[in-house]
């Protein structure tokens, strides 16, 4: 149904939003996009089994977590240098 990179940006995002509007703290994000992850592994991502669906949002949530983190590291990196 969707691409695995798609459904990555949409778990970054929402993420973020869920982080920006305060409804939990940040240090709980991870574990929202992890089961996010596995909402949409079961959902959009195709599979043939349901440990296959679980297995992808698995895959999808972390993804989505490291994604985040690097760019992340990479923006705060470059500002330390520039000031």
């Amino acid at each position: 149904m969707f691409e695995m990179g798609t459904v990555v940006a949409v778990i970054i995002a929402l993420g973020e939003l869920i982080k920006r509007q305060e409804y939990v703290t940040a240090k709980y994000i991870p574990i929202i996009t992890m089961c996010l992850g596995i909402l949409a592994g079961i959902v959009y991502i195709p599979h043939v089994t349901i440990a296959e669906g679980i297995m992808n949002g698995v895959i999808a949530g972390l993804t989505s977590n490291g994604v985040y983190s690097l760019g992340k590291g990479i923006l705060t990196a470059g500002k330390d240098k520039t000031s």
